[in-house]
């Protein structure tokens, strides 16, 4: 071979070689700067997740059970004042879910909120951990809002490492007692024994005891079940989703006992007494502490004895209200009933309707409203939390064993017990319980189904601190509320006697210190009293609340939590 062709074969070669080796250079560095780039989004994306849980930690204490998450609000257009906000919702809306999270910002206040930079304390955590960036705070509007704050709230964490920016963000809400259907803390109950669940038993929702269950037969428990333990002594229990055991801290964290002392304070925030009620334009409920208050009528002197409230009745069988109140006195050896006030709707408004002479003695009003009129209006601004020391009566005055319609948002609290008469539902769910069929029907899964996917406005607490009673046992008894016995129980009057009077249902939540007994059976029959059929309105969980619902000082519950980088 020539020497010239050898040398233009070994310059062939070196170029191959060159292109190979420049190959093999120029893919390393891309595989250097892709890995170097997945590392930057990696650290970002943790630095977010890590800031995310910080300022959790830091938002916990503003969670202040009934009175809302307490926080140091600004007003002003988050987007107009948080540089990142707009990109942050862009990327948000352009990720796979972002159709969830565009109807989801529909109940979002982007008009108000807080800036948890701004607290040194917090910048100072970052800092020792390493971390840079800034969380921002927003209300969620779909839920109650209680003098401004509100019961929910969407927490946004932005990080960035170099030039990758990531955000992290979780919707939390405050820890209500009824984000279980049921929730008792003794199982057996003094002078009766243990209570059970037992065949036909329905739990369709989560459920909690700090006790051990009692079981005989075939109940049926839908949801997640947390309790101490399950002594099953005769039958097979069904878990759909299985039950967990809870540990002492978990038991001694939901202690009903401090929650109820809690929530007493709490909740005096948000009353004022009607003589300061009605010369107050400020929202707020109504405290009637009438408890051994005496008023004279002519010669005669009559003593509060018991609360009566009265919800809206049928349609064309009683006056257009939202709620009345009365109190039953005792006059020598009668008993008799004054009305108090009502409140109802007028011109978009809420209106109450001061009662006569004898209710202003009994509120406290003669020096308050001028003149001695029949009757008082006046415009007002009603939270819907009623709160009294007496023992509060729910009953159909108008429409005696007709069923009360709950037009709005309530809570009724007694420092003593509540007791219950008629049927009580929402007015969302009038079509599906006509008065006059009511007592005959039979809830079953197409109606539950029917009852979870209305749309709905309406809710109720129904709370006590000792018992809540069912005092006449209306046949196959509907109650839609989130019902509380802090000291006692939710319990049927004289349910060991008399003959079985069908189903009862509950569709919201149950709440009980003791689990009190609402029939007997023998075997799988029922012999007295009812079967029950608790319904949980998982609405709760999408922020459908009212003002005074029971909650866990500095309890969070975190709905939702997601990263985007």
């Amino acid at each position: 071979m020539r020497k010239g062709h050898v040398l233009v074969l070994t310059l062939v070669l070196l170029i191959i070689v060159s292109i190979f080796v420049v190959a093999i250079v120029t893919n390393l560095s891309a595989y250097v700067k892709r890995v170097s780039l997945q590392n930057t989004k990696n650290l970002s994306h943790l630095g977010a997740q890590n800031l995310l849980q910080l300022s959790v930690a830091f938002l916990k204490p503003s969670f202040s059970g009934v009175r809302g998450v307490v926080l140091p609000w600004v007003s002003g257009n988050v987007s107009s004042n948080v540089n990142w906000w707009d990109r942050f919702k862009s990327w948000l809306f352009s990720q796979s879910d972002g159709d969830f999270w565009r109807n989801f910002f529909q109940r979002v206040n982007e008009n108000r909120y807080f800036d948890l930079s701004v607290v040194n304390e917090f910048s100072q955590a970052l800092a020792s951990f390493g971390l840079s960036g800034s969380t921002v705070v927003v209300p969620i509007t779909g839920s109650y809002m209680v003098g401004g704050n509100p019961y929910s709230v969407l927490v946004v964490s932005r990080n960035t490492v170099g030039k990758m920016e990531s955000y992290a963000f979780a919707v939390l809400a405050i820890d209500f007692l009824n984000k279980y259907a049921y929730f008792t803390e003794k199982e057996t109950r003094p002078g009766i024994g243990k209570i059970y669940f037992i065949t036909r038993d329905l739990i369709d929702g989560p459920m909690r005891s700090n006790d051990t269950i009692n079981i005989s037969g075939n109940p049926v428990f839908k949801s997640i079940v947390e309790v101490k333990g399950v002594n099953i002594e005769s039958g097979r229990p069904r878990f759909e989703m299985g039950w967990q055991r809870l540990t002492q801290q978990d038991i001694d964290d939901y202690n009903m006992t401090k929650i109820k002392q809690n929530y007493a304070s709490d909740l005096e925030a948000l009353v004022k007494p009607t003589s300061q009620f009605l010369t107050s334009d400020v929202e707020s409920g109504i405290k009637l502490n009438l408890k051994g208050k005496t008023i004279q009528v002519g010669s005669n002197y009559r003593t509060a004895q018991k609360l009566i409230v009265e919800f809206k009745s049928a349609q064309g069988q009683g006056a257009d209200h939202f709620i009345r109140v009365s109190v039953e006195y005792r006059e020598g050896y009668g008993t008799g009933i004054d009305n108090l006030f009502t409140i109802k709707p007028r011109d978009g408004r809420q209106q109450i309707t001061i009662h006569g002479e004898n209710a202003r003695k009994w509120l406290d009003l003669t020096n308050v409203i001028p003149d001695n009129p029949s009757e008082y209006d006046k415009y007002v601004n009603f939270n819907g939390v009623l709160m009294s020391d007496l023992t509060i009566a729910l009953t159909n005055r108008s429409n005696n064993d007709k069923p009360m319609y709950v037009d709005g948002r309530y809570t009724i609290y007694s420092k003593e017990n509540v007791e219950i008469y008629d049927h009580i539902v929402y007015e969302d769910f009038r079509d599906l319980f006509p008065h006059n069929r009511i007592d005959d029907i039979v809830v079953d899964n197409n109606l539950i189904e029917q009852m979870k996917n209305a749309t709905r406005t309406d809710f109720l607490n129904i709370v006590a601190d000792k018992y809540v009673w069912v005092k006449e046992k209306q046949r196959n008894l509907k109650i839609t509320a989130s019902i509380y016995a802090f000291d006692q129980s939710f319990q049927v009057e004289n349910y060991d006697s008399g003959s079985p009077v069908g189903q009862l249902t509950i569709f919201g939540s149950l709440m009980q210190y003791y689990r009190g007994p609402v029939g007997t059976f023998r075997g799988e029959v029922i012999q007295t009293g009812y079967y029950k059929n608790y319904i949980y309105d998982y609405k709760i969980l999408e922020g459908m609340s009212a003002i005074g619902t029971p909650a866990k000082r500095e309890g969070v519950v975190l709905l939702a939590v997601r990263g985007i980088y």
